[in-house]
């Protein structure tokens, strides 16, 4: 896949800035005409939050999930003056990820919503699909607390955002150690939402499925990683061999069957108490 390189074409306004976790990411008109919510690299060296950024979106968009359209963006100089951010922050390209107003933010206001219905079995698979993504890639920040999701009306699909704190909070040079129940939004009061009873006939063949997609999934992100690793910017200085040695664990079958034992041991027992 071939991502495409934007820049910015007016000045970010104040409250275009966002207040996060990890980072204060900024909107930006870009020379497509569509905005981006874009991250940038306020350190020196590698800039591996950009990174997690940029392998998760990857690897969502090959997954088929809805993880919104991606660019990287060069914000100019000029555009930056009414916001009190160093320019050195904007040397190199940012990660910018296409804004959509419509959406709505998954939180615990919205899980008391009528809008996520039982029989929503898009929105169910969906769900079922980014947690064992946040499984495989060790992503330690969507959960109860932070549930870093939007919610798309139209296509009753959950929209994963904001992949930083991937490979264990940015660890991706250490071994990887599988997430904790209370990091995995298997564990949130969600699930209860799509099914009817605690011992639904289908149980075992919707996990079924779900795993047998992650299989699949995985196969193919593994397939692309060289053409992934080669569409990084030069900016970031990348040392591409040995980011893909330090992904290789990722594809392990040690860790594939780590990544679903896990899963099917939050699924079986979430489901099981409600």
């Amino acid at each position: 896949m071939k991502i495409e390189e934007l820049h910015s074409i007016t000045e970010i306004k104040p409250e275009d800035c966002y207040q996060t976790r990890g980072s204060r990411p900024v909107r930006v008109l870009c020379n497509d005409l569509n905005y981006y919510v874009c991250k940038y690299h306020s350190g020196k060296g590698f800039p591996f939050t950009l990174f997690n950024e940029y392998i998760a979106a990857c690897f969502l968009k090959i997954w088929n999930l809805p993880v919104p359209e991606f660019a990287f963006v060069k914000i100019k100089k000029d555009h930056i003056r009414q916001i009190n951010y160093p320019y050195h922050y904007f040397d190199t390209l940012c990660f910018g990820s296409r804004y959509f107003g419509e959406f709505k933010e998954a939180d615990k206001l919205f899980l008391e919503t009528p809008l996520i219905k039982k029989e929503n079995l898009t929105g169910r698979d969906s769900f079922l699909r980014i947690g064992l993504f946040d499984i495989w890639l060790c992503n330690e920040d969507r959960h109860y607390e932070n549930f870093n999701l939007l919610y798309n009306l139209k296509s009753n699909q959950f929209v994963p955002i904001d992949h930083v704190f991937c490979f264990n909070t940015l660890n991706l040079d250490k071994e990887p150690c599988l997430i904790c129940e209370n990091e995995s939004i298997l564990t949130t009061p969600f699930l209860s939402r799509f099914f009817s009873r605690p011992l639904q006939h289908n149980l075992n063949e919707i996990r079924l499925k779900i795993i047998d997609d992650f299989t699949f999934n995985v196969k193919q992100c593994h397939e692309n990683l060289d053409n992934i690793l080669a569409n990084i910017p030069l900016t970031w200085e990348p040392d591409r061999g040995f980011l893909k040695s330090r992904l290789e664990f990722y594809f392990t079958k040690t860790w594939l069957q780590s990544c679903v034992d896990f899963f099917t041991t939050l699924f079986t027992l979430n489901i099981k108490n409600q």
